[in-house]
């Protein structure tokens, strides 16, 4: 679904409308499970990430009733994690075999072998849980959200990924990084809600954050990889490449990290800009008068 706030509609409306449309969406990716069960378990949890960015608002603007509704967004999220993980490692895996011999290379294909789709029936059941939960949203109570609160929204969720960025400087550990990374999600998808209302500042800040959150998903994507291969059982001949190969990814997974870290100095002054109280709603800078 179209995920901009419609202009013919209140702020408060269009989101609880987008949180119960794209919550109605990830179910209805998981009928079709059977036919492509990564790609539809993929656009199910995007599609509950943009469900929950939306409750998150209506919570900030004063919708108390949107916190359960997104906790249990995220507890079926949840239960499509490892699935998800495993083809993304696998996926991963396959890019790096591409760069590797030997038993460097026998030992990533490994992880390709099993991607590990989500089981039908969990997937069933997770469907008919994120259709209910649609339907409760659907007749959900529409806060009031006036332009300037909607732009204060999303400043006080720019506050908020930058001081995860700060936790993840001071403490640069996959976790932190993630954590980092949820909130720049949380923070792209926000904007996107809003872009139609403020195309200047919110849509432009969203097409920036689009770029950056694949730069800084792949510091996640590798951190799995990693986690994957250590874990993994490999015959004792094949034991000194896995070594080899952990220490290859991880190296990559910190140079990607602080190529990340240091770009979103300079994308966060120019978000703040973007997202600055003197910029209108429609993108017009204000008169001050």
């Amino acid at each position: 679904m179209k995920l901009h706030l419609p202009r013919n509609d209140s702020i408060g409306h269009g989101l609880v409308v987008l949180a119960a449309g794209l919550t109605r969406d990830a179910g209805r990716q998981l009928d079709g499970l059977a036919a492509a069960p990564v790609e539809t378990v993929h656009r199910a949890r995007v599609a509950l990430k943009r469900a929950r960015s939306a409750l998150r608002l209506l919570e900030k603007a004063g919708a108390p009733w949107a916190i359960m509704p997104r906790y249990r967004l995220t507890q079926a999220g949840g239960l499509m994690s490892a699935a998800r993980e495993n083809a993304a490692a696998a996926g991963l895996a396959r890019k790096f075999s591409r760069r590797l011999r030997g038993r460097e290379r026998e030992v990533v294909l490994r992880l390709t072998a099993r991607p590990g789709p989500l089981a039908p029936s969990a997937a069933e059941q997770i469907r008919q849980a994120l259709l209910a939960e649609a339907r409760g949203l659907a007749t959900a109570p529409a806060p009031v959200i006036t332009p300037a609160q909607l732009r204060h929204l999303l400043r006080r969720s720019l506050d908020r990924a930058a001081r995860r960025y700060g936790t993840a400087v001071e403490a640069p550990a996959p976790e932190s990084v993630h954590e980092w990374r949820k909130a720049v999600i949380i923070l792209r998808d926000q904007c996107a809600f809003a872009a139609a209302r403020w195309p200047v500042g919110a849509g432009t800040a969203h097409l920036l954050l689009v770029r950056f959150a694949r730069q800084v998903g792949r510091c996640g994507d590798l951190w799995l990889l990693g986690r994957r291969l250590r874990r993994q059982r490999v015959p004792a001949a094949q034991r000194t490449a896995r070594r080899r190969l952990v220490a290859r990814v991880e190296l990559q997974r910190r140079l990607d990290a602080l190529a990340a870290l240091v770009r979103w100095l300079r994308l966060e002054k120019h978000l703040t800009r973007l997202l600055a109280e003197k910029t209108g709603p429609r993108g017009k800078a204000r008169s001050g008068r």
